[in-house]
């Protein structure tokens, strides 16, 4: 029969996980859903609820994550698909470990030092692209990458592109270097050219991969908040027509700016809730069928 150590050692080895989750993690949750209960006087309302959907600045800062989430999808994950395709094949030799390694290094690297780099290469007056741009004839005015809402949203994608491009190829090649080659050869017996191979072959066992990197493409695009930090003035500037404002950024103007505590937990769920819709649907549509 164990003795009572025995039976409590388990436990206190996982304990710690437990302790700091209460506290980092359950604690903070559950006091956001009662401060968005919560008036400033201390009382029970539902009004935040309401102020939250009703506000059109809010759900602007949703526009934008969504459109920058579309353009993670379907710009940056098949351009990184298609480097991984080309690190898993042949031709690549001992050189794809090099490779990697470089593809790796942009997500390493500190989110502010990407914003000042970025930031440099946008701006209006002296930037790298609108000096480019000018000398070679393309564009006989300056671009305001940072400021005009035509082009604020393609220039988070390029650092996007830039900062997460690598790491979601080398996703992509780890799946791929999942999927055993005798599938391959089996369908180019049976005739199978390399695009057949590609969408009937490759891209079905590419599914558990592929949903988990658009989950995080989903919540990163909601969760913007370093790298737009650092391309505007402060958090309160957010280029014309709010072209620079995400739902993070405009929480932590309504938190810290405004001081509206309650709104801004409220804010939180209904972005919960919006990715909880948007991740249901993903998952039903990347669901395996029987």
């Amino acid at each position: 029969m164990k003795s009572k150590k025995q039976i409590l050692m388990p436990y206190l080895f996982i304990s710690p996980f437990f302790i700091l989750y209460a506290v980092f993690g359950l604690y903070p949750a559950i006091s956001g859903l009662i401060l968005s209960f919560q008036t400033k006087a201390g009382g029970f309302t539902v009004s935040n609820y309401g102020t939250v959907f009703m506000d059109h600045r809010f759900w602007k800062s949703i526009l934008n994550a969504c459109i920058y989430m579309m353009g993670s999808i379907f710009i940056i994950l098949p351009v990184a698909l298609l480097a991984a395709l080309m690190l898993n094949s042949k031709y690549m030799g001992k050189k794809s470990g090099f490779v990697s390694t470089v593809f790796f290094i942009p997500n390493v690297t500190s989110v502010i030092v990407v914003g000042i780099v970025f930031k440099l290469i946008l701006r209006t007056n002296n930037g790298l692209i609108n000096t480019v741009l000018q000398d070679v004839g393309v564009a006989e005015k300056a671009v305001k990458f940072l400021s005009d809402p035509a082009w604020a949203i393609p220039s988070v994608l390029l650092i996007g592109c830039w900062r997460y491009f690598g790491i979601n190829s080398l996703y992509f090649l780890s799946g791929l270097q999942g999927i055993p080659t005798e599938l391959g050869e089996a369908a180019r017996i049976d005739g199978a050219g390399k695009w057949k191979e590609f969408w009937y072959v490759t891209l079905p066992l590419l599914k558990p991969i592929m949903t988990y990197i658009v989950f995080i493409a989903i919540t990163g695009s909601f969760a913007m908040f370093g790298e737009v930090l650092t391309l505007v003035q402060n958090s309160s500037s957010v280029g014309s027509r709010d072209s620079m404002l995400y739902p993070v950024i405009y929480l932590y103007n309504t938190m810290f700016k405004n001081n509206q505590v309650s709104r801004a937990a409220t804010m939180g769920y209904v972005i919960a809730l919006i990715l909880l819709i948007i991740t249901t649907i993903q998952r039903r549509l990347f669901r395996e069928k029987d």
